[in-house]
């Protein structure tokens, strides 16, 4: 069962130690002492394809509770679900749910460093600023820049690389 943590209320804990090694072991969450904490895109993810379940609620109930704390939260958890039905392994970042790490095709967290840095920008098209500013943090980190527009029920992905003038 995922129960959000004492000490941090935007991290989840898996209560089943079988079921949390299997986790760790599938590339989610991060090791603390003995527990297994994971983000609330992580456990969207988990309780959406039906591997946990939460202790408290449902999945709609969670949703709604997460977009209360951050409005992109919805289109964050559909993204991370398309990414990682691609095959690819998704580290979400603490502070905020507009980037995601993705990781080559086969690859693991602890195995080498992502290739993608996936940005979320919701809404229609972003306008040219918006790229030429997430092309510089993707250049910066020297990855791939990914960048996810439109809504939850029908997000648009584009590559993109460099802006030649």
């Amino acid at each position: 069962m995922l129960e959000p943590t004492a000490k941090e209320a935007a991290l989840f804990t898996e209560t089943d130690v079988a079921l949390a090694q299997k986790f760790r072991e599938a590339g989610f969450g991060l090791k603390n002492g003995g527990e297994l904490l994971l983000s609330p895109l992580e456990a969207g993810y988990l309780a959406k394809i039906g591997k946990a379940a939460f202790a408290q609620g449902t999945l709609v109930s969670f949703t709604a509770a997460q977009k209360k704390r951050d409005r992109i939260f919805p289109f964050a958890l559909a993204v991370y679900f398309i990414v990682r039905q691609t095959g690819r392994m998704v580290a979400p970042f603490e502070k905020t749910t507009q980037y995601f790490r993705a990781y080559a095709p086969g690859v693991g967290r602890t195995e080498n460093r992502p290739s993608q840095l996936v940005c979320l920008l919701p809404g229609k098209a972003p306008s040219t600023k918006q790229l030429v500013e997430q092309v510089k943090i993707a250049h910066l980190a020297r990855l791939e820049l990914i960048i996810a527009c439109g809504d939850e029920l029908e997000p648009h992905f584009y590559k993109l690389s460099a802006f030649n003038f």
